[in-house]
């Protein structure tokens, strides 16, 4: 009787050749894969450097700090790549080059491969997070909701949750984000009696939900551990700006734990506690060493007036810190997720700025004032 290995090794065998293909199949698959993710980034990415961003650039936005007329600055924004402003008020050009960033998203998500579809969907929901805060904390506050809410939100799942969210009676909100299936931490913030308190974590609460979503969406071989790292540092860079205000409004430790949202890239669990154990944003800062972190809020700290009340200018080094951050991320996985990443948050910043500069013209406040309030990439 011939045994299952005489079969499969007998060259004679149609067995052992299929066995034999199956094998070149697979190992050709595996060394293959890497590649065919890299031809499906190379076109997006390559589109996305070319179109660039111009505007988190600090020598670039110079030039239009002396610009005292709207009207010319529309003109000389209308003339970089991508930009057609028409808008005659500030109110006007801010809310286009707010359809200006949703539309650089909608254009990635087409430019992309299927698998990255529903990354840029959620990534959406992230930009309307502001808006569903608003909402639920104008029912914390027992205020009557806001329902011009819902004509600017862009992604779908949220236009349909303000929608439901803006004509639910205030004894049935509760119920409705049950049937909605938010989690039990975004719920149980609407009945507690700290209504200055429930305000602020209630920002916490949707940032980890969203985050949270982020994390669950699927995205092609190769991109996870780019994606992974992402959504890591961007929860230690929020972690550390919620605990900084609430250090700055004096919170004790137990308050302060209730902002948390997950555990970050170099932040862990039990190094977010010890942080909310700080006794103020000084002793903060110096837990922070060892980490990214310190040096960008060490140097804000030595430099800012000791008479100044506000966390702003901490805020604003993290951000710029974030800008280099992705940029690390862009060039270590330049062949894949990378440099969609860097795209997308230098894009968000550069938005940013020029609504910043928009607001400044149309007040007519100093360059100086505007250029303080503006967020740049780091010099090389």
């Amino acid at each position: 009787m011939n045994s299952i290995f005489d079969v499969l090794f007998n060259p004679n065998s149609p067995i052992m050749w299929l066995l034999i293909i199956a094998i070149i199949a697979g190992a050709l698959a595996v060394i293959i894969r890497p590649f065919v993710t890299f031809a499906k980034f190379a076109y997006p990415n390559a589109k996305f450097e070319s179109i660039g961003n111009p505007f988190v650039k600090e020598t670039n936005l110079n030039r239009y700090l002396e610009i005292t007329d709207l009207q010319q600055f529309i003109d000389q924004l209308n003339n970089q790549k991508d930009y057609q402003i028409t808008g005659e008020t500030a109110s006007q050009i801010q809310t286009e080059l707010d359809h200006q960033l949703v539309d650089t998203i909608h254009m990635m998500k087409n430019d992309s491969t299927k698998k990255m579809q529903s990354f840029y969907e959620t990534y959406l929901e992230l930009i309307d997070a502001n808006l569903l805060k608003t909402a639920l904390k104008q029912f914390i506050q027992q205020q009557e909701t806001d329902e011009t809410l819902i004509d600017q939100a862009v992604s779908p799942r949220i236009t349909q949750h303000l929608k439901i969210i803006t004509h639910a009676e205030a004894d049935q909100l509760v119920s409705v984000l049950k049937q909605l299936e938010y989690p039990e931490y975004i719920i149980s913030l609407l009945t507690t009696e700290s209504n200055e308190l429930s305000s602020f974590a209630l920002d916490a609460a949707i940032d980890k939900m969203m985050i949270t979503q982020l994390q669950q969406v699927k995205v092609p071989f190769k991109c996870t551990e780019a994606k992974k790292i992402f959504l890591k540092r961007l929860i230690d860079i929020r972690t550390i700006k919620h605990i900084l205000r609430a250090k700055h409004l004096a919170y004790e430790s137990e308050q302060c734990e209730q902002l948390l949202i997950g555990e970050g890239y170099e932040l862990a669990n039990w190094k977010q506690k010890d942080l909310c154990a700080s006794e103020n944003v000084t002793d903060l800062i110096a837990k922070l060493e060892g980490t990214k972190y310190y040096q960008s809020l060490r140097r804000t700290q030595e430099t800012i007036s000791k008479t100044d009340g506000s966390v702003q200018a901490y805020t604003d080094a993290l951000e710029v810190l974030w800008l280099d951050i992705v940029k690390n991320i862009s060039t270590s996985f330049y062949s894949s997720i990378g440099p969609s990443l860097r795209f997308l948050e230098y894009k968000q910043q550069e938005i940013r700025n020029l609504k910043i500069i928009t607001k400044g013209i149309a007040e007519r406040l100093p360059s100086s004032m505007i250029s303080d309030l503006l967020i740049t990439e780091a010099a090389s």
